[in-house]
């Protein structure tokens, strides 16, 4: 099982590898549900990380409708991006009416050419997911994180499930958000093949914890 760590710190970064994790999203500002690194932080991410790296390309926190503008800024933000050894992007849009718009997921997976690209949570919010779904499969994207429409992935695993029975072997789900060291096994028990989560303890800090991603880690090998 592929072990996913959205990481937005470099102590993240740390705990995630030296745990055994297989892969990070990186991102910054975890409070707005994550934004695209800055440059720096991202060369330094880059300097001290030993497991792949995917970008998270979000223009800012809030709603996934954006203007053409920040549209424009999430390709410049890509272009910038592939000059560094990094294995993917992470990306998410919708319409005015909650649904895809089928012209700029082919761009995207163009201008991703080479690259692993993960469609995120705002998949969460499409009024028409089968659609979607079809959509994401047709552009060629590897996988979608999702939390099963519901305020965490444990309370949306019925509908992950239905998902993942769509899905078959074109395109992975990967449920993300709310996940921990007392719900994981809900997920590895489904089948799922990746799963995605912060592993914060908010008590301690906003960093990834080690112990938390330790066992699941451990668990995961069960």
């Amino acid at each position: 099982m592929i072990i996913e760590i959205c990481a937005t710190s470099l102590n993240s970064i740390l705990n995630a590898q030296d745990a055994g994790a297989n892969r990070l999203e990186l991102c910054e500002n975890y409070l707005v549900g994550g934004i695209t690194p800055n440059i720096e932080f991202f060369e330094k991410s880059l300097e001290v990380s030993k497991i792949p790296i995917n970008i998270l390309i979000r223009p800012r926190g809030g709603d996934f409708i954006f203007s053409n503008l920040e549209i424009d800024r999430m390709f410049e933000s890509i272009k910038k991006y592939k000059n560094y050894n990094i294995s993917g992007f992470v990306v998410g849009f919708l319409d005015n009416k909650n649904q895809l718009n089928n012209t700029l997921l082919s761009e995207f997976r163009s201008a991703t050419n080479g690259y692993e690209l993960t469609f995120h949570r705002a998949f969460d919010y499409l009024v028409e997911q089968e659609k979607s779904l079809e959509q994401l499969i047709e552009n060629k994207f590897d996988r979608i994180l999702c939390s099963g429409s519901k305020i965490d992935s444990e309370k949306g695993l019925i509908h992950l499930n239905y998902l993942n029975s769509l899905a078959l072997d074109k395109i992975t789900i990967m449920p993300g958000g709310g996940i921990n060291t007392n719900n994981f096994k809900l997920f590895k028990n489904a089948g799922f093949n990746e799963i995605h989560l912060s592993a914060i303890d908010k008590r301690i800090s906003l960093d990834s914890n080690y112990d938390i991603i330790k066992e699941i880690i451990e668990m995961s090998k069960q």
